[in-house]
């Protein structure tokens, strides 16, 4: 996946669970410490998310950090569990380091 594609399927993710936990734009910028503008390019794949705002996001929407980087219906893939499983029982930090190096991977072509 590139960078590009990346972006685009994080923020439809980001947007979908925004709506689910039935939160405004301008509510979850609020949250987050950003303007409604960022929240809103967030969500339409134009610009990249900076990590210190990953757990500031998930805390919001009140979900767990994992659940924004799902971006098909993995919960419902028995194949698929176990990286949920992982994805569940990493730290911040970790989850952190594992995003940074996806996104270093994505830069490879």
């Amino acid at each position: 996946m590139r960078t590009k594609d990346f972006y685009k399927q994080f923020g439809k993710r980001l947007k979908e669970l925004r709506q689910q936990a039935n939160i405004s734009q301008e509510d979850l910028a609020e949250s987050v410490g950003v303007a409604t503008k960022t929240v809103s390019y967030w969500e339409n794949g134009h610009n990249p998310i900076t990590l210190n705002k990953i757990p500031l996001i998930a805390t919001a929407l009140n979900i767990p950090i994992y659940k924004l980087f799902v971006f098909l219906d993995v919960e419902e893939k028995a194949a698929d569990k176990d990286y949920i499983s992982l994805l569940q029982s990493k730290t911040g930090e970790e989850l952190n380091t594992l995003f940074n190096i996806i996104k270093e991977l994505q830069k490879i072509k």
